[in-house]
């Protein structure tokens, strides 16, 4: 299964590319993303009439942008490092109520990269790292959180926190510039968009992009 996926992507990025060796330098990737997003709910909450929330799983879509730097070292060039700075948007519409949420996802990453194939016509291996930055969550109903903070004392909204992703996969490489890649993210940490403390109980929801899949183009310049 994975030398038909690594095929697939050499031939893409034969289309598009001569053929020469992988070089140190500059990168730009840019790609799609689907994400599993859990919505958990801890305890019981006011909601204004009309409004309501199921817990559960749901598909989240998005794109990707990342911009960096790759160094491979000694003269076989198969292991390497790449860090760079990264954004991801992610969009879901769940199943209830109307809900409509947006993601943005946003820091600095580092990855290990290590290169199992490596010739005049392909170099394709895997990666592993992890990255440090924020997450932030917006959605249709921001406003009706906000009022509801307003009218409960222990009651408060988070749209915003740190977040700490891994991510592992498989790349491909065909020509100084372009190459092509898969690989799965896991953001690990959550927290809550809104809480309300009652008698020492928290109560609260909470959105995870908790399974990330992308595909990547990268073109290094």
């Amino acid at each position: 299964m994975i030398s038909k996926i690594l095929k697939t992507l050499g031939f893409f990025c034969c289309v598009i590319g001569g053929l020469q060796a992988e070089k140190n330098g500059i990168f730009l990737a840019a790609g799609f993303q689907y994400s599993f997003l859990k919505t958990t709910l801890t305890g019981s909450f006011p909601l204004p009439d009309g409004a309501s929330i199921t817990p559960g799983q749901s598909s989240m879509y998005g794109a990707a942008l990342r911009f960096g730097y790759k160094r491979f070292f000694r003269a076989q060039r198969r292991n390497g490092l790449r860090i760079y700075v990264y954004y991801n948007y992610g969009y879901a519409s769940p199943t209830f109520a109307g809900l409509e949420l947006n993601n943005n996802a946003y820091g600095v990453g580092i990855d290990y990269l290590f290169d199992f194939l490596d010739n005049v016509r392909v170099q394709a291996g895997i990666f592993a790292g992890f990255g440090l930055g924020g997450s932030s969550w917006t959605s249709n109903q921001d406003q009706m959180f906000k009022k509801l903070v307003a009218s409960y004392p222990n009651a408060a909204v988070n749209f915003s926190y740190f977040q700490l992703p891994l991510q592992w996969g498989l790349r491909v490489n065909m020509n100084r510039h372009h190459g092509m890649e898969i690989g799965v993210k896991i953001p690990l940490l959550h927290n809550f968009y809104f809480k309300d403390v009652i008698k020492g109980k928290t109560s609260g929801i909470t959105f995870q992009r908790n399974t990330i899949l992308y595909v990547q183009y990268v073109f290094a310049f």
